[in-house]
């Protein structure tokens, strides 16, 4: 049951994923809409904001993406801040945000 869905979910991401590159290669993932704010910082206020990716965790050999590295989406760069990569969960979820 476990891998009927994994392949249910591989062929929905092959028709509605958005295109989403990490280290020189581009995955079709759930893309959330940005969450767009603001903070106080040294200045005046600094816009901020964050989205969710979710690709499936078999896309991935044995290297998952780490806090810290670059993903580019809808040509722009974004800084990983969050990952959960759950093995009961068929997807990694990574929380990206503006470089800085």
């Amino acid at each position: 049951m476990k891998h009927e869905k994994a392949a249910d979910l591989a062929k929905i991401l092959d028709e509605v994923g958005e295109p989403v590159t990490w280290n020189g290669q581009t995955h079709k993932a759930l893309v959330s809409d940005p969450t767009i704010g603001e903070h106080l910082d040294l200045g005046g206020f600094t816009g901020t904001g964050d989205f969710t990716i979710k690709i499936p965790r078999t896309a991935f050999g044995t290297r998952f993406p780490k806090l810290g590295e670059i993903v580019e989406f809808e040509g722009d760069r974004f800084r990983i801040e969050r990952i959960t990569n759950h093995p009961q969960y068929p997807l990694l979820v990574i929380v990206v945000g503006p470089l800085d």
